[in-house]
């Protein structure tokens, strides 16, 4: 076993223990009678299929802005992030302030928490490390709004406006639902692919870089002291 397998053992039991996964599952999103919808990644009959995600290897990387020890950014990335502020500068001149307090977001956190059958405090420690609960946030790559989601991924999870809080934290949630599927719970991998992208995770065989083992433990802990305030047990 490689040594970026083995550093966060513990972390991985941890949340291995809430949460349940099927290896590369699709997602199926379906409206049920009553109004509400279901979120499965099991075929359903006599319900209206609403959406379908497709466990695409090659799709749903990220590149979230809260990691140290930055690299050079690419010419394509440096585009990305010119158009992504463009379109943060128009949203925010059509919207204007939005609140970024830690609790802003609690319930459209909570919606998507339960929507997507992931713990709350899981969620909310991802936005913590993202954006800081900036829902204006561009990183230099491009990634955009409280769970900095980057263009590419926003149109995969069928996300239209990034900066619209909350189809960014169901766009996120969304996200981390097919990687926990894909990675069956284990915390390393699926925060490494959310962060780094699935490619590299397959390279390295496990967290990729340093500054990516620091966005995992950064993750999990604000994901710990979330899941103490909320008296959660899980």
């Amino acid at each position: 076993m490689r040594p970026e397998r083995a550093i966060l053992g513990l972390f991985t039991l941890a949340l291995l223990l809430v949460f349940c996964g099927t290896a590369h599952a699709d997602i199926y999103t379906y409206a049920r009678k009553d109004g509400s919808t279901l979120v499965t990644t099991s075929p359903r009959k006599g319900l209206k299929l609403i959406e379908v995600i497709r466990d695409d290897p090659s799709s749903a990387s990220n590149s979230g802005s809260g990691t140290k020890g930055k690299k050079p950014v690419s010419a394509r990335h440096a585009k990305l992030a010119e158009q992504s502020r463009a379109k943060r500068d128009r949203a925010r001149s059509s919207k204007g302030r939005k609140a970024r307090s830690e609790s802003s977001y609690d319930h459209i956190i909570r919606e998507a928490a339960d929507a997507y059958e992931l713990p709350f405090a899981f969620i909310k420690g991802v936005i913590k490390v993202e954006s800081n609960f900036n829902p204006y946030a561009v990183s230099r790559t491009g990634a955009m709004g409280l769970m900095q989601l980057m263009p590419g991924t926003a149109k995969y999870v069928g996300v239209e406006d990034a900066f619209d809080p909350r189809q960014n934290i169901f766009g996120g949630a969304k996200l981390l639902r097919i990687l926990t599927n894909r990675y069956n719970g284990d915390i390393n991998l699926l925060l490494s692919a959310y962060n780094a992208g699935r490619g590299a995770v397959a390279r390295y065989d496990g967290i990729p870089y340093e500054r990516t083992r620091e966005y995992v433990r950064r993750v999990y802990r604000h994901y710990k002291r979330y899941q103490t305030l909320e008296g959660d047990p899980q």
